[in-house]
């Protein structure tokens, strides 16, 4: 059933709505082999195999959660992000493409198997309002003036950018609202599914009330973990002044075998 508050939200949404894109991307692979040839400017990319908020890393250190993972037939790897924010945008580019690459070559592969590995973020605002379509980073010899040939890329796409191409075409329907309105059919009616459609509308509405469900478990949980804090350092003040266990049970309201199993741990960390 169509939630009418979630309906009016849901006509508001654009690709860089989060969810709102995973959606419209994880159900269209037209859709997504549009946006990976235009954001890398391969017009005969092929998409092998793709997946949305895919996990990758290695054991013992921080992973990473990519937005897109793609892969061509050419076992080219691809990492693409929808961006709102600015935050560590550069260090967030070169850990993802780090993890990209480190996925690329089997056991006693040699390096020259190595394919093309791109990370890509689609930032709303102009990375470096220089009102350029994008900015692509490669390892570069400035006393030289020669690249270092690694085979990897890393782009910053310019989501304000409007010329008359394929990526200012692109960046408009990204930031559209009314599918009606959109340029390329494979964005028009992957994104008309949730927005059009009484099946994609309600899909939608699940995947809200689903978001709104984590959102207040969430909150819930911090709030408890808070409280928690907050008597475990009334606890530990009220003991250096001297208190009992037992009246420290009395004032925080904690069973005794509570307070005593907290602080005999804090004696053992």
């Amino acid at each position: 059933m169509i939630n009418n508050q979630y309906y009016e939200m849901i006509l508001q949404f654009t690709l860089f709505s989060d969810f709102f894109m995973y959606a419209v991307f994880s159900r269209s692979k037209p859709a997504i082999t549009l946006l990976a040839r235009i954001l890398t400017g391969k017009p005969d990319l092929v998409v092998k195999r793709w997946g949305m908020e895919v996990k990758k890393g290695l054991p013992f250190f921080r992973h990473v959660r990519y937005d897109l993972f793609v892969e061509d037939m050419e076992g080219n790897l691809y990492n693409f992000e929808i961006e709102n924010g600015r935050r560590a945008l550069g260090q967030r580019a070169l850990f993802n493409l780090s993890v990209l690459v480190s996925h690329m070559l089997k056991p006693n592969e040699p390096f020259r198997a190595l394919n093309e590995s791109w990370v890509v973020f689609l930032t709303r605002k102009d990375f470096l309002k220089q009102n350029e379509p994008f900015y692509t980073y490669e390892w570069f010899n400035r006393k030289w003036k020669r690249i270092l040939h690694t085979k990897a890329h890393i782009r910053f796409v310019n989501g304000e950018y409007r010329g008359d191409d394929e990526l200012g075409k692109l960046m408009h329907d990204f930031h559209c609202t009314n599918p009606d309105d959109m340029f390329y059919d494979e964005i028009r009616e992957a994104v008309s599914y949730f927005k059009k459609e009484p099946e994609g509308v309600n899909a939608m509405c699940e995947i809200m009330r689903e978001f709104e469900r984590k959102s207040k478990n969430e909150g819930r949980a911090q709030e408890r973990q808070k409280a928690k804090k907050r008597t475990e350092a009334i606890m530990r003040n009220l003991r250096e002044e001297g208190m009992s266990y037992e009246k420290i049970a009395r004032i925080t309201n904690q069973s005794l075998s509570k307070v005593k199993s907290f602080f005999k741990a804090k004696q053992t960390a």
